[in-house]
């Protein structure tokens, strides 16, 4: 049990902490990560070591496992893409037409004028570049918001293509 009792910080009525969706193959690859592939500094693998296997250990669980898609609620799926890790998920979003894709890891500023480049956290490099492609392919026909780990604030715009490479096209946060 986390240190705060599994509740949310600051929010003692909302309930304890809630199941994960997590891709079978990044379960696995967390139970056991492998970072041959990667270009990572000497101290991160061991880093990223030690937290999976606290993050194991603690949430375990807690985790609703899936294998290559799920339905969390009406309109928000989860699914596997693989690439940055083998278990790498994206969460669509749709409503009333709108669609917003949150694609965690797997693209980075660079990625977009460059969608072959790779960096050196991502654990199947060619997988990654194979996923990001796709995601902006997609992302870039259907017009859908684009949500990213790695992207400058508010990290929420839209893909479009530009022949072989595609543009970021930030919104305007006017919040």
């Amino acid at each position: 049990m986390p240190a705060w009792g599994g509740q949310f910080p600051g929010f003692p009525r909302a309930g304890r902490f809630p199941s994960r969706h997590v891709a079978e193959a990044e379960v696995a690859f967390r139970s056991t990560p492998d970072f041959s592939r990667t270009g990572m500094p000497k101290p991160v693998p061991d880093v990223l070591r030690s937290t999976a296997n606290r993050f194991m250990d603690e949430y375990r669980d807690k985790l609703r496992v899936f294998k290559e898609s799920h339905e969390v609620a009406p309109g928000g799926r989860v699914r596997l893409t693989g690439g940055h890790t083998p278990g790498h998920s994206v969460v669509d979003l749709s409503s009333g037409g709108e669609r917003l894709s949150f694609a965690g890891d797997a693209m980075f500023p660079v990625g977009f004028d460059h969608p072959d480049w790779h960096n050196g956290f991502e654990h199947d490099p060619e997988d990654s570049v194979r996923v990001r492609v796709r995601l902006f392919e997609n992302l870039a026909a259907n017009g859908g918001l684009l949500v990213a780990s790695h992207l400058p604030f508010p990290s929420v715009g839209r893909v479009a293509a530009e022949g072989d490479a595609f543009r970021y096209v930030p919104v305007i946060w006017d919040y």
